[in-house]
C-alpha cells in the first residue's frame, strides 16, 4: 500500500471513529433523557403529596397550648392535648376514621389521616382528596371494624423512598436505640384518643398469619400475639396478652417482593371525648 493509500486509510478509520463516539454520546444522551423522563414525574409525584399532606396537617392539627412538637419525652408531651378537627376531614371525605401521630413527628415522620374504604385497593394509590398518588394514604384493613372495636387492627401504608408514609418506620430496624426513643403513637378519632406502645417489630411474609383479623380475647389470639414477640427484632420486653388491643403497622420492605415490615402496638392509655 502507497503512502497516499495509507494516510487516506487512517483519514477514514478517524472519521469511523469519530462518527461511533458520536453515535454511543448521542444514545447515552437518549438514555439519560428517557430516564429523566420516568424518573421527574414520580419525584414530582412524591413532592405534591408530601406537599398536600403537609398543608392538611397544618389545618386539622391542634397541637394544644402544653404540647411541644418536638419532644418525644412522655414525661413532656402532652398527647391527650392534640386535637384534630375531624368535622374539616369528614367533610373532605367520610372514609376518614383517624389520624395517626408519632410523639416526635421530625423523627419518625407519621402525622397522617387514616382511612377505610370498601377494599384495601381503594386507598392504595388514592388519598383522601380522591386524587391519584403513588403515595396513596394511610388506610385500615377493609375487614376491620372502622370504630376500632376490634381487638386487632392492621393499618397500612406505603414505604415511600423519601421516608413519607410509612417510609421511616424502617429506621426501628436500621437505626441503634431508634425503638427507645420512640416506642410510643396515638391513634385520634372522633371520640377518644388511643396510647399505643410498640412491643414487636419484625419482618414477615405477605401471607403471614398477623394479616388475619376477627379475633376475639381466646387462645387463637395469645398465640397470635406470642408470635409477634417471638418473631421480634428485638426484645422490648413487653408482653400483652389476650386481653389487650393491638394495631399492627405494615409497609413494604427492601428484603423482597412478598415481605413486609410490621410494627405491633398495644394500647396502653386512652383518654374519651
Amino acid at each position: 500500500m502507497s503512502a497516499k493509500d495509507q494516510k487516506n486509510s487512517a483519514k477514514k478509520q478517524k472519521k469511523s471513529g469519530k462518527v461511533l463516539n458520536t453515535v454511543i454520546l448521542l444514545a447515552a444522551i437518549a438514555v439519560i433523557i428517557f430516564s429523566l423522563s420516568k424518573l421527574i414525574p414520580i419525584l414530582l409525584d412524591y413532592k405534591q403529596s408530601e406537599d398536600t399532606y403537609q398543608d392538611l396537617t397544618g389545618a386539622v392539627v391542634d397541637l394544644g397550648e402544653d404540647t411541644d412538637e418536638e419532644s418525644s419525652d412522655e414525661e413532656e408531651y402532652d398527647w391527650a392535648s392534640v386535637r384534630i378537627d375531624f368535622d374539616s376531614l369528614e367533610a373532605i371525605n367520610a372514609d376518614v376514621i383517624g389520624w395517626i401521630r408519632f410523639d416526635d413527628t421530625a423523627a419518625v415522620g407519621v402525622d397522617y389521616p387514616i382511612l377505610h374504604g370498601e377494599t384495601n385497593d381503594t386507598y392504595l394509590r388514592t388519598n383522601l382528596y380522591g386524587e391519584y398518588y403513588i403515595a396513596g394514604s394511610i388506610f385500615m384493613e377493609a375487614a376491620n371494624s372502622p370504630d376500632f372495636s376490634d381487638y386487632y387492627n392492621i393499618i397500612y401504608g406505603h414505604n415511600m423512598r423519601n421516608g413519607t408514609m410509612f417510609g421511616s418506620l424502617k429506621k426501628y430496624k436500621n437505626e441503634e436505640g431508634f425503638y427507645e426513643a420512640n416506642p410510643y403513637f396515638t391513634i385520634y378519632t372522633e371520640t377518644a384518643a388511643y396510647r399505643y406502645q410498640i412491643f414487636s417489630y419484625e419482618e414477615v411474609l405477605d401471607d403471614s398469619v398477623i394479616y388475619t383479623v376477627g379475633y376475639q380475647p381466646d387462645e387463637d389470639y395469645q398465640d397470635l400475639i406470642d408470635t409477634m414477640i417471638s418473631g421480634s427484632m428485638y426484645d422490648t420486653g413487653i408482653t400483652p396478652d389476650r386481653d389487650d388491643r393491638i394495631v399492627t403497622l405494615t409497609t413494604c420492605t427492601s428484603t423482597g417482593d412478598h415481605y413486609r415490615f410490621v410494627l405491633h402496638a398495644v394500647l396502653v392509655d386512652q383518654v374519651e371525648y
